[in-house]
């Protein structure tokens, strides 16, 4: 039995040399909502809550957890890792209809979901990857993701530094500069590279098909989201049909959508571990779809960035995770070891649990901090 005998939370906050663009705005400075549970024997484990879009949400987020949830954390004893995200799942489950606010309150239960794995896995004495899949390797090939159209050149001579030979370009908003910006890329790519387009929801239901279409003279790896993800899944799946190479899942909300997307047509699918599900809700779905399928979206901080490697490296370790190469000191600098990427993959290490501690330098992005 686990017992969690102290909570931290920690903000942390950067601010931007150059802000990140998307089709639905831009984020000016980056954030990192990382909790911290510490057990009886004095074990940590650490989990990161998607707190990125709008500015704020890091700080709403921060208010929520020590509202809500600090309190019921406190002396919350679990056998399973699973077990304190069914009853935080259930809990709040009346309040997230209530407040129509299912999104922070799941991306909360993830995190928290994410560092009780984390916990027990260091309590079993064993990395998380290996606690997952015994025969999991200690890395895991990543691509750049992040990198603006306007300044692709830059980013992906970036990655291709770190050895990286895979990179997801952000389109969605003019049709014809988006045209000359893959024109533009594919002049640039080597026949070992290849890259991936993503239109963050950007596009209409009336216009998405033609627009596609139009896209076939490209020789893009997958193409992201082109509609909104609040469309019905019905339109979602009669696209997948009729359309080669596309890839859904960051905005999905509910756990068996995947089971139904993988009767499919499609190749990608993109849950994101501290959105909607954390850890428990994806190990769930490894004997209900072709786990080959699952490429990890991931967009934050380093521990989320880390947390994400191992269920990667347990679950496909062909696939490839996302990587945002973007400056981010909060992805850098916060954790011990650094993270570090090596011929294109991300390197774990065979320490327990997930293998990092916050650094001393974390101290100098904090913004707010609790503990109870």
């Amino acid at each position: 039995m686990i017992k969690i005998n102290k909570i931290k939370i920690n903000l942390f906050k950067y601010k931007n040399k150059n802000p990140v663009l998307s089709s639905f705005g831009r984020m000016t400075f980056r954030s990192s909502l990382i909790i911290e549970l510490i057990d009886q024997n004095d074990n940590s484990g650490f989990g990161e809550i998607w707190c990125n879009f709008p500015n704020h949400a890091g700080r709403y987020r921060f208010e929520i957890f020590k509202d809500y949830f600090a309190n019921l954390l406190k002396n919350f004893a679990f056998e399973k890792p699973s077990d304190p995200y069914n009853f935080f799942y259930e809990k709040f489950n009346s309040i997230k209809i209530q407040s129509g606010d299912y999104g922070a309150f799941s991306n909360i239960i993830s995190g928290i979901d994410c560092a009780c794995w984390d916990l027990f896995s260091k309590n079993k004495k064993t990395p998380l990857n290996k606690l997952i899949n015994s025969n999991s390797p200690d890395r895991i090939q990543v691509y750049a993701s992040g990198i603006n159209r306007d300044e692709h050149k830059e980013r992906i001579n970036e990655a291709r530094n770190l050895g990286i030979k895979k990179f997801k370009i952000k389109i969605g908003y003019d049709l014809k500069d988006d045209f000359l910006s893959l024109v533009s890329i594919e002049k640039i790519l080597k026949n070992t590279e290849d890259y991936m387009i993503d239109v963050n929801q950007a596009w209409k239901i009336d216009k998405v098909s033609s627009n596609i279409k139009a896209l076939n003279q490209f020789r893009y790896y997958w193409l992201e989201e082109p509609i909104s993800a609040d469309n019905s899944f019905n339109e979602i799946i009669n696209l997948i049909n009729n359309h080669k190479n596309l890839a859904f899942g960051e905005n999905i909300t509910q756990i068996n959508n995947f089971v139904t997307l993988n009767d499919t047509s499609i190749k990608f699918l993109q849950p994101d571990i501290a959105r909607y599900g954390g850890i428990s809700q994806i190990i769930s779905l490894k004997d209900r779809i072709v786990t080959d399928k699952l490429y990890l979206h991931y967009l934050g901080g380093a521990v989320g960035l880390i947390t994400s490697a191992h269920l990667m490296s347990a679950i496909n370790q062909r696939g490839f995770l996302e990587y945002d190469i973007n400056e981010n000191a909060l992805r850098t600098d916060i954790l011990n070891p650094t993270v570090k990427i090596k011929d294109g993959y991300l390197l774990l290490n065979s320490s327990i649990g997930i293998g990092f501690n916050l650094s001393e330098m974390s101290k100098n992005y904090l913004d707010q901090f609790y503990e109870l």
